[in-house]
């Protein structure tokens, strides 16, 4: 993992000096952030509770596109990645009976690259000081490249599936062999919306920080199962970042 990282930096890295090294106009910017923040999930239906949160990151370059002065559309390419816990599974926990056996904690990891698309408005700079408010709000297409599944029991009524660090984006994963056709959804769709602040250092650099918001739409964890339950993502971060 860290060594994906550490090559995507890198990448991102380049990439800045690529395209520093033209003249951009006013219209384009560009620039780096890095989003740490919280992730957890919103299970529906009556089986399955959302545990605690996990931490998350989303980080990359941007590219801003302002058809006016005040309105323009945000881009990039960004790398994530978050993870949620869920417990109270039926099929782990009770017997044929329906009494409890045990408890069963589900953790789960995602690492993603990301594609954003957002609308951004911004004021004019405030009493004619160095900042200026902002806010933007627009999708993020998600595709997962990585995710992995610890439990803290072992799962399973005739023999027992111990599962840590389980590749869930396979699709005969240790998980399956209990729940058939169990694995990870390779693709996320998100609501995102955030809001901050931009401080000019000169006519071309910035810092700017803000808040940000993203609800997941597609269930990320797929399964044969009649019930139908969808376990959707949530993530909030506080996003800081430099635009050039």
């Amino acid at each position: 993992m860290r060594k994906k990282i550490k090559h995507t930096l890198i990448l991102t890295f380049f990439m800045f000096l690529f395209f520093s090294g033209y003249s951009l106009n006013e219209r384009i910017r560009i620039g780096f952030y890095g989003s740490p923040g919280i992730a957890w999930s919103k299970p529906a239906g009556n089986d399955l509770t959302k545990g605690k949160p996990r931490f998350g990151v989303n980080y990359g370059f941007t590219l801003e596109y302002w058809f006016a002065k005040n309105y323009g559309l945000s881009t990039g390419l960004a790398g994530a990645f978050d993870g949620c816990n869920i417990g109270s599974r039926n099929l782990f926990e009770n017997d044929a009976s329906g009494n409890k056996i045990k408890t069963v904690t589900e953790k789960y990891g995602f690492h993603y690259v990301v594609l954003p698309a957002y609308l951004k408005l911004k004021t004019n700079d405030i009493k004619d000081s160095k900042f200026c408010v902002w806010g933007q709000l627009g999708v993020d297409l998600q595709f997962t490249v990585n995710a992995r599944a610890t439990f803290s029991d072992s799962i399973g009524t005739t023999s027992s599936h111990w599962v840590e660090k389980e590749n869930i984006l396979r699709s005969n994963n240790e998980v399956s062999k209990v729940i058939s056709g169990f694995r990870s959804n390779f693709f996320d769709v998100r609501l995102g919306a955030g809001a901050g602040f931009e401080y000019r250092f000169d006519e071309q650099a910035s810092l700017f920080a803000g808040v940000f918001y993203h609800n997941g739409f597609i269930n990320n964890l797929f399964d044969r199962d009649a019930k139908k339950e969808p376990n959707v993502m949530r993530f909030m971060s506080l996003r800081i970042g430099i635009l050039f």
